[in-house]
Formats: C-alpha cells, structure tokens, sequence
C-alpha cells in the first residue's frame, strides 16, 4: 500500500534526523553525506508529515474527516517574478 511505503520513508528520514553528526544512517538513504536540508524543505516536509499522519489516522479509522480547505491558489500573489501578461499566458498553455 502507497501509504504504508510513504510511513516508511518518513520513518527513515525522523530516523537519520534523530541520528547525532558523527553517526552514519543504518540504510543508503539516497541523500549525499554532509548535505544540509533546506528551511523550505523542512518546512515541507512538515507538512508532508502531518498530511500523511492525518491520511493514516483516516484510514485506520480512528479520526472524523474534516472539512476541505477552502484555501484558494491565487498564481498572482504566489509568482511575483512574473507579470500577470506572463501567468494569463502560461495557464492558457497547460490548459491546452
């Protein structure tokens, strides 16, 4: 199951954060030695975490659904680096 592979991974990467400096991970992981995360990927991976921890609390059944977000992506906001001439154009290319 996608959710039960997902748990593992996450559980390997608590693992290798929980690891102190001098020592290595147990099992290849796949990240280079001496690589630092990024904040923006520990900010992610956070909520990865807590969207994955919710999906399987559902489906264990031992959680009540909640309401979906009612966020709402806005492009304009999201991208400043381009003008709105720009986004119009390229949301009108991956619609096609």
């Amino acid at each position: 199951m996608a959710s039960d592979e997902l748990a593992a991974k996450l559980q390997r990467r608590l693992d290798i954060g929980d690891q102190q400096p001098g020592s290595e991970p147990e099992c290849g992981s796949g990240y280079e030695q001496g690589a630092e995360e990024k904040p923006a990927t520990a900010a992610a991976d956070n909520e990865l975490s807590a969207k994955l921890l919710r999906r399987g609390e559902l489906n264990d059944g031992s959680a009540e659904p909640q309401q979906p977000s009612l966020r709402v992506f806005n492009p304009y906001t999201e991208f400043k680096e381009f003008s709105r001439k720009q986004i119009r154009d390229m949301e009108s290319m991956f619609r096609r």
